[in-house]
């Protein structure tokens, strides 16, 4: 399998336990778009619609539906930002707080059994090829098909 779809599957994968793992939690309305919503926010909270969309390079008609949802499931709201009272800022609620603290234990647990299962070296050496990889492809993204 290629290295392309092998990222895909561990990805896949990957969401799939964290996504267990908040449902046993009692979050729920949850999937792997909506928890690509969590990981930015929760490196840049307060983030405006528009920039979420653009991060995860969806329409910002699909980002206000996806906001809707996370919303009406208390876990994000709508303020609206001080020097521009038409942009919308997505701020995360207490439970979204929480949502964010079970997923990075989880995230934190899953590491630690791959670290166990490769090595502890060789995990660490996969860690920095994967961040040069991405850094590589990011550089040629807009370059090549």
């Amino acid at each position: 399998m290629s290295f392309c779809f092998n990222a895909l599957k561990s990805s896949t994968l990957f969401n799939q336990i964290i996504l267990e793992s908040l449902e046993k939690e009692g979050f729920s309305n949850l999937s792997p778009s909506l928890l690509s919503i969590f990981a930015h926010l929760a490196e840049s909270e307060p983030t405006s619609v528009s920039a979420l969309a653009n991060l995860l390079s969806v329409s910002r008609q699909a980002m206000h539906k996806s906001i809707k949802i996370l919303e009406g499931s208390n876990y994000i709201t709508l303020e609206k930002r001080p020097t521009n009272r038409k942009e919308k800022m997505v701020v995360l609620t207490d439970r979204g707080e929480e949502l964010v603290q079970c997923a990075l234990m989880t995230i934190a647990k899953t590491e630690e059994k791959m670290a166990d299962f490769l090595g502890t070296e060789a995990f660490k050496l996969f860690i920095e090829n994967q961040e040069r990889l991405t850094l590589f492809l990011e550089s040629i993204s807009h370059s090549e098909p």
